[in-house]
């Protein structure tokens, strides 16, 4: 039986620091000095997920290598309190390729437990006595063989398993587009994969042959997450440039949407569904079309912040608005929990621009100015919780 490493930190702690509560670069410092001094499995892992935040991957997932040939799994600080166990199936890689309980939950309500698993061969090994099972893991090139070898793994499993790798495949982006083609009150525009080869050709021609989506399109890598790789293309100029700087071999594109407010503005919504229910996790406000919460000037910008504190005030309403889209989004999706980032249509509809089980859920901003976003997403943190609980108490 594989037992659980103790010192893992998981990301809350790097995660603080990164957003201005401490110094990232002196606790990767520390923790590289304390890998090297103790050689323990959870050094290393502390040491490669600081390395992760600071954008130092190769290196990060050097260590990770390190700390999982000593060990694959780790308990994260819980409650002093017992607490339901909570054994969480995690993916090797990057920071993109799990969720990151740990900033939802900061040890309250359940203790977690990490198991990444053996890419090669998943589950080969005992796993550690748990009270319910939830696959961390997002979907993604690397994740699609592991799932479908987890997916006859967990078949007949003694603990409620939450999560489970058929609907977490339902998120990749063309089938989750295909998924929501019908949806009330949901707008999601057909994404497909297409080879570079088609797109060179288009380029070459300045034209666009039959099959390919006219001007303007987005354009993405498979892979990619937090806006890397992402462009809007308007012309065939910038489909040139645009495939000079990536070397794929196929993307992912999507006619373009846009959902700027009648101020210009780009309003970004990421809500979570936990067990059919929806609940708010931010709001961000941007001049730019791609809209993440780091880069929106949300952090300096005391309006703007306003404007999320009021999205929070009124969220009941929104939801109740949007009804039908979110019981549709968690019938069709079929996931325990579940994120999604979304905009509202000038006529009313959910844009949706992805749903995804590993995104970022948190409240860690430093500072008075973020305690709407603390007593915001508290909600979340206990309905998760609650979950859990629930699915554990109506097994067998």
């Amino acid at each position: 039986m594989s037992e659980p490493q103790a010192g893992y930190l998981g990301l809350a702690p790097f995660l603080r620091a990164s957003l201005g509560e401490g110094d990232l670069p002196a606790l990767a410092r520390q923790w590289l000095d304390r890998a090297g001094r103790e050689d323990t499995a959870a050094a290393w892992m502390n040491l490669a997920t600081a390395l992760l935040c600071l954008g130092q991957t190769q290196t990060a997932l050097a260590a990770q290598r390190e700390a999982l040939s000593r060990a694959r799994t780790y308990a994260l600080p819980g409650p002093d309190e017992p607490a339901p166990r909570l054994l969480l199936l995690a993916l090797p890689g990057p920071l993109s390729a799990n969720t990151p309980l740990d900033c939802l939950l900061e040890g309250q309500g359940l203790q977690l437990v990490v198991h990444f698993v053996d890419p090669a061969v998943p589950l080969a090994e005992a796993l550690p006595e748990h009270d319910a099972l939830m696959l961390a893991m997002g979907v993604s090139e690397a994740a699609l063989p592991v799932l479908a070898a987890l997916q006859e793994r967990l078949a007949g499993w003694p603990r409620p398993v939450l999560n489970p790798p058929a609907a977490i495949r339902r998120t990749e982006r063309a089938t989750l587009s295909r998924l929501l083609a019908d949806a009330p009150g949901v707008l999601m525009p057909p994404t497909r994969r297409v080879p570079r080869a088609l797109l060179e050709s288009a380029a070459a021609a300045g034209a666009w042959p039959e099959g390919l989506e006219a001007p303007p399109f987005l354009l993405r890598p498979p892979d990619s997450q937090g806006g890397h790789g992402l462009a809007r293309i308007d012309t065939g100029e910038a489909l040139a440039a645009y495939l000079a700087a990536q070397p794929e071999g196929e993307f992912f594109l999507t006619r373009y949407v846009d959902y700027a407010g009648q101020d210009g503005r780009f309003r970004k919504i990421r809500v979570a569904l936990v067990g059919g229910r929806v609940f708010p996790v931010h709001l961000a406000v941007s001049e730019h079309w791609m809209v993440h919460y780091v880069n929106a000037g949300m952090y300096g910008d005391a309006a703007k912040r306003a404007e999320e504190a009021a999205f929070f005030r009124a969220f009941p309403e929104f939801a109740q608005r949007h009804a039908p889209a979110f019981s549709a989004l968690s019938e069709r999706l079929g996931l325990d929990y579940v994120c999604v980032d979304l905009a509202e249509t000038a006529d009313g509809r959910l844009l949706i621009f992805e749903a995804d089980p590993a995104m970022v859920a948190h409240a860690m901003e430093p500072g008075a100015e973020f305690a709407y976003r603390r007593e915001g997403i508290a909600p979340l943190r206990e309905a998760f919780v609650g979950w859990v609980r629930a699915r554990r108490e109506g097994w067998g």
